[in-house]
């Protein structure tokens, strides 16, 4: 904070005004900020519509070849092994389809969540062996197996079908499956590339029921999209497109969730159904079911979900609170040590640390800190039980990770690697991890850097007396709000700092009060505003907070930027404002 750039959005122009007549200025401006221009486009974006704005599921590649396949296993009545990734992101996933099965009475069939730790990610040739030997006739992957082309040509050796549905980035060569479902593939015609794995698995169950419905009421499949806004939300695709509609509709669902797990896990989490958000998805529902997956086993998310049983349903749900705290606490001794060993060296353009000890479940939380504070790429790894090296990283857009491994030497010299271009992960045999720093970093050089935007814009300028809940009201219709769909940052001008506070694990949470010309108290939160371990700040409740280089002791008056929340942390909600940059005023 406090070191970007502060740039205002461009004012509507007239033609635009004119189009836009019939919305409230602040709407206009939000509108033509997310480059509305047409009242129609306005229509369609604040009031989305589940059969209007999502595409026909049929014009994915090789999605029909999939559901027949699904289809004739279920006639013929074959074991079907549903393989899903062990993140917030597969594990709905694999649900998805598991409901669908469960829901026409298919009981031949086995989940499979593998081990983070001590597998590799995706399919796997032992994977497949496995699955022969337990006799079954298909593998259906969710939210992985793009990557696994050995694995797949194993299965078609030994007479195993597999369909991938996949939303990762492809390499070169995809893996000769029956079929592969992933909108990213380049000869796919999808119009929308950035689904979730999650969502590509809800797509495909739409495909079967259109082909065949097996007495299953039509719209039975939206009570899947409480699965689907999870993951869309946790694995932080873009909300826009598709995505934000899946998301939008997938929170009603959510709010009225029968998955006795997911009811057990929101109370626990002290999350009121009714009014579960976004921010509660991103912040506390995704981290948790990461958690199992992070710090145990994935499968524990998985069994949360599916199950029926209440015992069984609260044990799980205090494992994965518990060891979300752990989580937490073991990226904070990670980020410490990390800090100590960067002690007056220099940084090369690719930062790469590891340590055998680390928690391997946990690098890539760590490596978004390091990201945010070192703005450069970042690779950590750390060693599994079987001595092998596995590692995250990620990247603040500069580069593609995926292309800058390849350049590194690929399958030459990983073991695996594959994800996202700014979220990834990849695996080494022992003793390799020596070179990686050298190698990639020599790759970083014969690759094209991207520029990356790091400047604020300000969607509008408000004063106190406009935080009002009709003010929130308008902004509100904008959401779900995430990755490509921004909440709206505003700008409170010379505001008077009326008081200054910490909380939260001994100070790391930030809270200004300000009141507006009524004397109306107006508070503004910025969590993880204040990390010991990464911000150089101090606080003392008497000489004030200093916030580099900000005085933020009461009586001061300053320029802050802020995004608008309704809270539910108390009895009643409250309206108040999320810190998104503070500055001196003027």
């Amino acid at each position: 904070m406090a070191n970007k750039k502060w740039l205002k959005r461009k004012s509507l122009t007239k033609k635009t005004e004119a189009a836009l007549a019939d919305f409230s200025p602040l709407k206009r401006q939000l509108l033509f900020s997310r480059g509305i221009e047409s009242a129609v486009e306005a229509g369609k974006y604040l009031n989305p519509s589940y059969d209007r704005d999502l595409n026909d599921p049929f014009l994915m590649m090789d999605i029909e070849t999939a559901a027949r396949r699904i289809i004739d296993a279920i006639y013929r009545k074959e074991k079907i092994i549903i393989f899903g990734d062990y993140d917030a992101d597969g594990i709905p996933g694999a649900l998805v389809i598991e409901s669908f099965l469960k829901r026409i009475g298919y009981n031949d069939f086995a989940v499979y969540i593998p081990d983070r730790h001590l597998e590799a990610h995706g399919l796997t040739i032992k994977a497949v062996e496995t699955f022969v030997k337990e006799k079954a006739g298909l593998i259906i992957t969710v939210d992985c197996g793009i990557t696994n082309i050995e694995a797949v040509d194993k299965a078609n050796e030994l007479g195993l079908d597999v369909i991938i549905t996949d939303h990762h980035l492809t390499q070169v060569k995809i893996p000769q499956a029956l079929a592969v479902v992933d909108a990213k593939r380049e000869d796919d015609k999808y119009p929308f590339k950035m689904l979730s794995g999650c969502a590509v698995a809800f797509k495909l169950v739409q495909v079967i029921l259109g082909i065949e419905r097996f007495n299953i009421p039509e719209g039975w499949e939206k009570w899947l999209l409480d699965l689907v806004a999870i993951s869309t939300i946790s694995d932080m695709v873009p909300l826009e497109g598709e995505n934000r509609v899946l998301a939008h509709f997938g929170l009603k669902v959510l709010k009225k969730t029968r998955r006795l797990g997911l009811q057990t896990l929101l109370g626990m989490l002290k999350i009121r159904p009714a009014y579960v958000s976004e921010d509660d998805i991103g912040f506390m529902i995704g981290p948790h079911l990461n958690s199992a997956g992070r710090m145990s086993q994935a499968s524990q998310a998985y069994y949360l979900l599916r199950t029926d049983d209440e015992i069984e349903a609260v044990t799980i749900a205090k494992h994965l609170v518990e060891k979300n705290k752990e989580r937490r606490t073991l990226v904070d001794f990670i980020l410490k040590e990390t800090e100590s060993l960067l002690v007056n060296k220099k940084l090369s353009p690719v930062l790469v640390i590891g340590n055998p000890r680390w928690g391997l479940g946990v690098l890539g939380l760590a490596a978004n800190r390091l990201l945010e504070k070192y703005e450069r790429p970042v690779f950590l790894w750390s060693r599994n039980s079987n001595g092998e090296i596995k590692g995250s990283c990620r990247s603040d857009g500069t580069v593609d990770l995926v292309e800058l491994m390849n350049k590194a030497g690929g399958k030459k010299y990983f073991k695996a690697f594959g994800g996202h271009a700014v979220a990834a992960g990849y695996s080494l045999v022992e003793g390799k991890e020596k070179e990686l720093e050298k190698k990639l970093n020599d790759a970083y050089k014969k690759i094209k850097i991207q520029k990356v935007k790091t400047d604020i814009e300000i969607d509008a300028e408000l004063t106190l007396d406009d935080i009002t809940w009709q003010t929130y009201d308008e902004v509100e219709v904008f959401g779900p709000f995430g990755v490509g769909n921004p909440k709206p940052v505003f700008l409170l001008k010379g505001v008077l700092l009326d008081s200054v506070k910490t909380f939260g694990n001994g100070g790391i949470h930030l809270e200004l009060g300000f009141k507006n010309r009524q004397d109306g108290q107006i508070s503004a939160i910025g969590f993880f505003t204040c990390p010991p371990t990464l911000v150089k700040e101090e606080f003392d409740s008497k000489k004030g907070h200093y916030f580099e280089g900000v005085n933020l002791t009461p009586g001061e008056r300053l320029d802050i930027l802020v995004n608008l929340e309704k809270s539910f942390f108390k009895i009643k909600p409250e309206l108040r404002l999320r810190l998104v940059d503070i500055k001196r005023a003027g």
